[in-house]
């Protein structure tokens, strides 16, 4: 459920990253709307997946109900209200924007940095996926430093790129993970002690040797 909500979040933000590179010359007010509308659709998506929590068995044969993750709750809900605000008043975030651009891309890239670092134990990605992430950061970094003197067609033209590399860094997750989860046997099951966890390309090459 997890790599769906991510395939999701990812498709719905490629989209945006899309239509915001051939909306980089129309009226701020416009973009700001796309922006929030993005916000709001990927909030709603994730509360859906949210509370779609799956029962699990346990011992003794008791069913339960995953626990929601409060965290994951109140970034959903506050990136709905934001969402909303920029919908119906998107003249007030105009002059704010290029600072929730920069944002938005230092937040992504941190956010995949702690998702590849730990989103998807006990697969462990190479150094190389890391290199995106880190791009994000510095760019949003960038955009905040150099927003003032750079035109909005510049900034809302790095945003939509930006957008478009959180999309596929989020796929290339979930494939790296799916393929480890299908390749059970490259940790021997009588293995006492592992001493190291399987990288995803790894396993990506393998699955195609074997193929």
């Amino acid at each position: 459920m997890e790599s769906q909500r991510t395939i999701w979040t990812a498709i719905i933000v490629l989209i945006v990253g899309i239509a915001l590179i051939f909306l980089r010359s129309t009226a701020i007010d416009i973009v700001v709307m796309v922006l929030g509308a993005m916000f709001v659709a990927a909030s709603a998506l994730n509360l859906f997946f949210l509370f779609r929590t799956p029962t699990v068995t346990v011992s003794g044969g008791k069913v339960r109900r995953v626990s929601v993750s409060f965290g994951s709750l109140v970034a959903a809900v506050a990136a709905g209200a934001l969402g909303i605000w920029m919908l119906f008043d998107p003249s007030s975030m105009s002059s704010l924007i290029v600072y929730v651009f920069a944002g938005l891309m230092i937040l992504a890239g941190l956010y995949h940095v702690v998702q590849l670092a730990f989103g998807f134990r006990p697969v462990r990605f190479p150094l190389l996926f890391y290199v995106f992430p880190v791009c994000l950061i510095i760019c949003g970094v960038v955009v905040m430093v150099l927003g003032a003197v750079k035109t909005m067609d510049y900034i809302v033209l790095v945003t939509g790129i930006s957008m478009i590399v959180f999309s596929v860094i989020s796929f290339l997750e979930v494939a790296g993970a799916a393929s480890y989860r299908k390749e059970p046997d490259l940790v021997p099951a009588d293995s006492a002690v592992h001493t190291e966890t399987p990288v995803a390309s790894d396993v990506v090459d393998d699955h195609l040797t074997k193929q």
